[in-house]
């Protein structure tokens, strides 16, 4: 009996052709909005120095202790070094260092778009491979970037069709101000260790503010009562995240103060905010999250560069399209299917080849051998909107058969007017 067939790994999933709409959709609706604001695409590697991840996003975190996906090596050189990215702010602070981006006019903005890779239990809209965008505002201490990162998400979910959108935020201080609050907090739990989770209870020496990022039920009554750290800020982080929320106000973007918002990452200073579709206000399903990171760029060895951006999960941001059937644009397939009959037509079917092609029409023409009756049924199964047939008498006269494969009806002009009349379509159409 032959062996069972392989299967994707656990974690991971198939785009197929009848899915891609939607994923072109969300693309090219993030790209269009971050461009517009003065963001630049980026592309890092998959995979980098695993102490990239180690040092940026912290030894403590869920992150480092359970999802990082190392590649293994036959031998103990750098390339055993090396770590799929589980996230992308850490890659981008590590390449605006090494490509000198400090040297350019600041803040640099960047985004980008690719896999990212956990290890983690996959459920509905998460998997282990996982895609997702993410913008970096680089080289800017102003509430003027955490405004313009929180507004360029939001931008982005409301020309993808959401409406209502719940958008969490907080403050969780700086080097200066937070040992303070870290101080009480942990004098806080210090007698309920026993009604906490184990990971809280493992947080509570290795990693004390991410005591309030715990999800465990059973927690959620304790944190909700666990003191407040906007009342801890220094005058600077204080001031700091009055100017953002102020910039949010009078620019009319709604949100709630969440005082146990902190994010499951270790380089987050100041600003941490999360975004939720829907009735999701205790954002089960965070479509988007991110905050500020001033110390990053100088953990990884770069000077002291402040920094905001945020990541959205590209999968989950799909998914919701289509469950709300959200109405999208597909993408432009095959419009023209260039038809030859004999080899007397090639040169003026190539020249028509070459009209379509400088007016960004999707044009369709390999040379065949096949009757006009196969190549009618080929143009057909391309769904393409137009066939232009050219035979031998065709190509003597200087003309073509230009046919309406929707509604099968058909003309004989000449080769000038069968382009012009094609372009002229998709002129008013677009």
């Amino acid at each position: 009996m032959a062996d069972k067939f392989l299967q994707k790994p656990r974690g991971t999933k198939d785009i197929l052709p009848t899915e891609q709409p939607a994923w072109s959709f969300f693309q090219s609706t993030a790209e269009k909005v971050l461009c517009g604001l003065g963001f630049g695409k980026i592309d890092t590697p998959l995979f980098e120095d695993k102490r990239i991840f180690e040092r940026g996003v912290g030894n403590t975190t869920d992150i480092i202790e359970k999802e990082i996906y190392l590649i293994e090596s036959a031998v103990d050189d750098e390339d055993s070094k090396l770590a799929l990215r589980p996230e992308g702010t850490a890659g981008a602070a590590r390449a605006y260092i090494e490509n000198g981006m400090g040297s350019w006019p600041q803040p640099v903005r960047l985004f980008y778009f690719g896999q990212m890779y956990r290890r983690e239990r996959p459920q509905k809209g998460r998997f282990r491979e996982h895609r997702q965008i993410g913008a970096e505002i680089i080289g800017d201490w102003s509430a003027q970037s955490d405004y313009l990162a929180i507004m360029s998400a939001v931008e982005i979910l409301k020309k993808l069709g959401f409406s209502d959108l719940n958008i969490a935020i907080n403050s969780i201080g700086c080097q200066e101000c937070r040992p303070n609050y870290l101080k009480k907090l942990k004098q806080y739990y210090s007698d309920k260790l026993d009604k906490v989770c184990d990971d809280c209870r493992r947080r509570y020496d290795s990693n004390p503010l991410r005591l309030l990022d715990c999800k465990n039920e059973q927690c959620q009554n304790i944190k909700a009562k666990a003191p407040q750290i906007l009342d801890k800020l220094c005058p600077e982080c204080r001031q700091h995240f009055q100017d953002t929320l102020q910039y949010l106000d009078d620019f009319g973007i709604k949100f709630d103060l969440d005082n146990t918002l902190v994010r499951g990452l270790d380089y987050y200073t100041r600003t941490v905010f999360e975004i939720s579709a829907g009735n999701d206000k205790a954002r089960q399903t965070t479509l988007c999250g991110g905050g500020r990171y001033d110390n990053l760029v100088s953990i990884l060895g770069g000077p002291t560069t402040p920094a905001v951006g945020w990541g959205m999960g590209a999968d989950r941001v799909v998914e919701l399209l289509k469950d709300n059937n959200v109405k999208m644009l597909p993408p432009r397939g095959v419009e023209v299917v260039i038809l030859e009959i004999g080899d007397t037509a090639k040169k003026v079917c190539r020249q028509i080849f070459d009209n379509f092609e400088k007016e960004d029409i999707n044009v369709f023409y390999i040379p065949s051998k096949d009757s006009l009756r196969s190549q009618l049924k080929m143009a057909s199964k391309l769904n393409a909107d137009f066939a232009v047939i050219v035979g031998q008498q065709e190509a003597l006269n200087g003309s073509a058969i230009v046919r309406d494969l929707k509604s099968s009806t058909q003309e004989d002009l000449s080769v000038a007017s069968a382009v012009e009349m094609i372009k002229e379509k998709y002129t008013k159409a677009s």
